[in-house]
């Protein structure tokens, strides 16, 4: 599979990119860890919050969604 991944998309993705790109998006839309869990198979919220990659603070923050 990341052969696969890297020979289509590049040799700076991995399969495991993907995942935690899929995982960051799915918690950035609001989906819940249960159902993340669900279709990536993590045991744990913990490993849902380790793959999440929101390293942008200005465009994430509690502040912004808060409205401050």
């Amino acid at each position: 599979m990341n052969r696969l991944v890297k020979q289509h998309l590049g040799e700076e993705y991995s399969a495991h990119s993907l995942r935690a790109s899929f995982i960051t998006v799915a918690v950035l839309n609001g989906q819940s860890n249960g159902f993340i869990k669900n279709q990536t198979k993590q045991k744990t919220d913990e490993m849902i919050s380790r793959y999440t990659r929101i390293s942008d603070v200005v465009a994430y923050n509690a502040a912004q969604s808060l409205g401050l």
